[in-house]
C-alpha cells in the first residue's frame, strides 16, 4: 500500500494533469480578463517587488546595485511563493473535496501534485522575470541548468508534508489558519530577503536554524553558482524524511478519512 501511494502519481499522472488544468481554467472564470490573469497578477505583483526591493531596501544592501539585490531576493522567492502556496492550502485539500471522498473512488494522494502544479504557475512567471534580471544584471550562472535537482527536492518535501497536513486537516479544521499564519513569519527568520552581508554573521546563524532556510539557500546555490554542502544534506533529508512519512500517513489514513469528515 505504502508503494501504491508513492508511485500513485505515475500511475495516475493524466488526471492529476486534467485536474490542474482544470483548477487553473477555473481560478479567474467570470473575470473581464478570464485567464490572462494567470500569467498577469503574478507579473504585477513581482514587478511590484522588484520595484520596491530595488529601490528602497537595495540602497541598503552590500550585494551589489539595487537590480543586483532584487536577483537575490527573487532567486529566494520563488521556492518560498511554492512553499507558501501549496502548504497553506494542504490542510483543506481533502476538506475542501468533499464530494470526491464521498461520492467517488478518488486517489486522494495524487491532490498535492495538482496543488503543486497550480500554485507553480505563478511562480513560473517569477523565474522568467528572474532569469531576464539575472541576465540584465550579468549574475545569472551555467549552474542554473541544474534547477530541476533542488526543483525535485522541493516537490517531495512539500508533496509530503501535504499528505500529513491534509490528513491532519481533517481533524483540525483551524490548520490552515496555524499553517499559514507560521509560514508568514518563518519569511522574516528565512535568507529570502536577509543575507549574511546584510544581517550579519551573529543573526545569520540563527537564521541558519530555520530548516526552510535551506530550501531557500541550496535554490539560490543553482542560481549563483555557489555551493552550501550541509545545506544540501539538510534539504535532502527533510526532503525524504517528509515524504516518506507523509507516504506512510496517507496510507494508513486514508481509508479512514470519509469516518471523519
Amino acid at each position: 500500500m505504502l508503494k501504491q501511494t508513492i508511485v500513485s502519481v505515475y500511475t495516475h499522472r493524466e488526471l492529476v494533469r486534467e485536474m490542474a488544468w482544470r483548477e487553473l481554467k477555473g481560478l479567474n472564470r467570470g473575470a473581464l480578463l478570464g485567464s490572462v490573469w494567470l500569467v498577469l497578477s503574478p507579473l504585477i505583483q513581482v514587478a511590484a517587488y522588484v520595484a520596491i526591493v530595488s529601490f528602497v531596501f537595495g540602497q541598503r544592501s552590500s550585494t551589489g546595485g539595487p537590480f543586483d539585490y532584487a536577483v537575490y531576493v527573487l532567486s529566494g522567492m520563488i521556492p518560498w511563493q511554492i512553499l507558501l502556496r501549496c502548504l497553506g492550502q494542504a490542510p483543506d485539500l481533502i476538506r475542501e473535496r468533499l464530494d470526491l471522498v464521498k461520492k467517488v473512488i478518488y486517489p486522494l494522494e495524487t491532490l498535492p501534485y495538482t496543488a503543486v502544479m497550480v500554485s507553480s504557475f505563478g511562480s513560473l512567471v517569477s523565474l522568467l522575470v528572474f532569469l531576464g534580471l539575472g541576465l540584465y544584471a550579468g549574475r545569472l550562472q551555467w549552474t542554473t541548468l541544474l534547477l530541476p535537482l533542488p526543483a525535485a527536492l522541493l516537490v517531495a518535501f512539500v508533496v509530503g508534508l501535504s499528505w500529513s497536513l491534509s490528513v491532519a486537516g481533517v481533524l483540525i479544521k483551524d490548520l490552515r489558519e496555524i499553517v499559514t499564519i507560521t509560514l508568514a513569519l518563518l519569511v522574516y527568520v528565512s535568507p529570502v530577503v536577509a543575507s549574511e552581508a546584510l544581517v550579519g554573521p551573529k543573526v545569520w546563524g540563527y537564521i541558519l536554524y530555520n530548516p526552510l532556510a535551506h530550501v531557500v539557500i541550496c535554490f539560490r546555490d543553482v542560481f549563483e553558482g555557489s555551493f552550501h554542502p550541509w545545506s544540501w544534506v539538510l534539504f535532502a533529508s527533510l526532503a525524504a524524511a517528509a515524504f516518506l512519512s507523509g507516504a506512510w500517513v496517507m496510507t494508513r489514513a486514508k481509508r479512514h478519512i470519509a469516518e471523519y469528515i
